[in-house]
């Protein structure tokens, strides 16, 4: 098996871009004091920017605050200098060992090229991924510069990740009012977006004019907020990036029923020796580390979406239903909806499965069910090599281009501005072909050797993406007219160094 298929998708980017500057604008010289409902902050100036870095959007989720929807951020007198990256939420640290970590973790950037609180600029709200159980908003490599350059307000908050973002536990369920435990994370994402339509106006945003957009973890997220009622009206467009929706039937369960995830939530409390009535008292007393480190991670990315993690619950108060039941049931919030995927989705997510044929067989069956002989006769293999190969391709399908057609499809009943795309363009030099995340290098920016190509289809996706959060609209300033999706037509943008319009997702 070769070296590089047992590299994360994450790690693809960070090995892409050693050796050169991830674009840190913790530099720049002192600008703009704003006022916040909580206090006044100070960030800096550069590009042409007003950058504020580490503004806090919710109290430090500790001690008695861990496992409970996010508290208010307790207000302060003076000016907060918020000039630096926070520190990023706990995750195992298998997940990224460079990664500076606290509890205290909830605060969010903005990247704002107002010169004034008059503008009311569009808002772009960036979700990150990670299979909720590491990265953070708060890396370098998520730079609002690029975005931000081309007349729009760009915001990234961080959110709970791994068993102290989304452990659901019966005595978590008993002390809530809903009934309900798991999501911390989701509910982290909420108090952003709170906060955003609270506060950025003040920063020269238009809270009646807010984009979201996120990629693997992150798009899944934006289609669960488009399913639950607790999020309406936070948002007026969003762009998918990536993202899985099965609650099974695929090799990735994007979401949990409230059984199963308790089930997890009490085996991992034992595991750290406490069950009974005060397993969570106990728990909350626990170093975070204790916690983090207590969180199986696997090495192969095959191993961590085919095992037990902490992820979303169908918990009954934020998720009153799996996503893919909303969708099919045409019940999702309707707005302008940008989706896709990429065309490799699958190479770097499905890495080092190192499974025989008769165990590729038994696993299509156990994860496909009903479908799996259609599954097989579509993807048949007959050696170790080709079940690898077979096994990228039926995530990269099923997992990410089917769920990003039938959410297309389900939207575009609702509403026409619904546009599908695939990304499908390759970075020279590297043997992944378009894999999971890599449209993420070009959208941010990311500083990588110079190439004309990457340049092209740079400018091409950060195009497409403003002219979608300026107009509900991706339309213009290339050579080819991306169509409205329908189901009858089923057209869609191939987004490579040449964008061309296809049919057949």
């Amino acid at each position: 098996m070769k070296k590089w298929r047992v590299i994360s998708s994450v790690l693809v980017i960070c090995l892409l871009i050693i050796g050169f500057s991830a674009g840190s604008t913790q530099n720049g010289s002192e600008h703009g004091v704003v006022k916040t409902d909580a206090g006044s902050i100070s960030g800096i100036q550069e590009n042409g920017l007003r950058v504020y870095l580490g503004i806090p959007f919710a109290a430090p989720p500790t001690g008695d605050l861990r496992w409970k929807p996010p508290a208010p951020v307790k207000p302060w007198n003076g000016v907060k200098e918020t000039k630096a990256y926070c520190l990023a939420c706990p995750q195992p640290i298998a997940a990224d060992p460079s990664l500076n970590m606290s509890e205290d973790c909830l605060y969010l950037n903005v990247w704002t090229p107002a010169k004034s609180a008059d503008e009311k600029l569009p808002v772009m709200v960036f979700l990150y991924g990670g299979a909720f159980g590491k990265i953070a908003g708060s890396m370098p490599l998520y730079n609002g510069t690029a975005l931000a350059e081309k007349g729009v307000v760009v915001v990234i908050p961080n959110y709970r990740v791994g068993a102290l973002g989304f452990l659901a536990h019966p005595d978590l369920d008993r002390e809530s009012a809903y009934n309900s435990s798991g999501n911390y994370g989701l509910l982290d994402q909420i108090a952003a977006l709170q906060w955003v339509q609270r506060n950025i106006e003040a920063f020269g945003g238009d809270p009646s004019k807010v984009t979201i957009f996120g990629q693997s973890a992150g798009g899944e997220s934006i289609l669960i907020h488009l399913a639950s009622p607790m999020s309406k009206r936070l948002f007026e467009q969003a762009i998918v990036e990536s993202a899985t929706l099965w609650a099974n039937g695929a090799e990735i369960d994007a979401i949990y029923s409230k059984a199963d995830a308790e089930q997890l939530g009490e085996t991992f409390a034992k595991s750290l020796g406490y069950s009974g009535p005060d397993a969570i008292t106990q728990m909350r007393r626990l170093n975070y580390q204790n916690i983090t480190n207590a969180t199986p991670w696997p090495n192969s990315s095959f191993q961590i979406v085919n095992s037990k993690h902490f992820e979303p619950t169908i918990d009954g108060w934020l998720i009153p239903d799996a996503p893919d039941n909303v969708f099919r049931l045409h019940n999702e919030t309707p707005l302008p909806l940008m989706i896709g995927q990429n065309a490799d989705d699958g190479t770097t997510l499905a890495a080092d499965a190192n499974m025989t044929v008769p165990e590729y067989i038994t696993y299509i069956r156990n994860r496909f069910g009903k479908d799996a002989d259609s599954v097989l006769a579509n993807y048949p293999a007959n050696s170790t090599q080709e079940v690898q190969y077979r096994l990228e391709q039926i995530m990269t399908r099923y997992d990410f281009a089917d769920a990003a057609k039938f959410v297309a499809g389900s939207m575009s009943d609702l509403d026409r501005n619904t546009y599908l795309y695939r990304y499908s363009y390759v970075l020279p030099g590297q043997p992944y072909g378009a894999f999971h995340g890599s449209e993420t290098i070009l959208l941010f920016k990311v500083p990588i050797p110079p190439n004309p190509e990457n340049t092209l289809v740079s400018d091409n996706l950060i195009d497409l993406w403003i002219r979608f959060a300026k107009t509900g609209d991706p339309i213009g300033g290339m050579d080819v007219t991306w169509p409205q999706y329908t189901q009858t037509d089923d057209r869609y943008l191939d987004i490579n160094n040449i964008p061309t319009v296809k049919s057949g997702y």
